[in-house]
């Protein structure tokens, strides 16, 4: 559906399509999900280029929630930089199946109304990147 809230699982190697496979198979079919994942030969231009068309295609009035697996890694990386030029993205760092499954249960909601669920109940794994980046990096337009 339109309206649920878009996700993007970005991940080094293919961890992002196997959670989401794992999450289909418990949930069944998501629409509005898209997997990135940082190969050995990957092209970071190209991820860069992947990850603005992905946002430019799931992006709706309810923003856009996107699960990293590492802090500071590439996906995450790339997905910060998505951030600081678009203002409707939250990015999550360290997520799992757990996190997913949560999140995938509550995609009616906007994105920044995810975020209080996620650091609730799974506050003690994963980390909200964006809000690390709102506090150090107010002015910056680029990485």
């Amino acid at each position: 559906m339109a309206t649920e809230l878009p996700i993007i699982l970005a991940s080094h190697g293919s961890f992002a399509k196997g959670a989401l496979s794992c999450a289909e198979l418990l949930m069944g079919k998501q629409d509005n999900v898209a997997t990135l994942s940082v190969e050995n030969d990957s092209n970071i231009d190209q991820l860069r280029e992947e990850f603005a068309e992905l946002y430019e295609k799931m992006n709706n009035d309810k923003g856009l929630l996107v699960l990293v697996d590492i802090i500071g890694g590439t996906p995450c990386n790339l997905a910060s930089e998505l951030a600081i030029k678009h203002k409707n993205i939250t990015i999550y760092t360290g997520f799992n199946i757990p996190i997913l499954l949560e999140v995938l249960s509550n995609r009616d909601i906007c994105y920044n109304e995810i975020c209080p669920i996620i650091n609730e109940v799974y506050g003690q794994s994963c980390v909200n990147a964006t809000a690390i980046l709102a506090i150090t990096n107010d002015d910056v337009t680029e990485l």
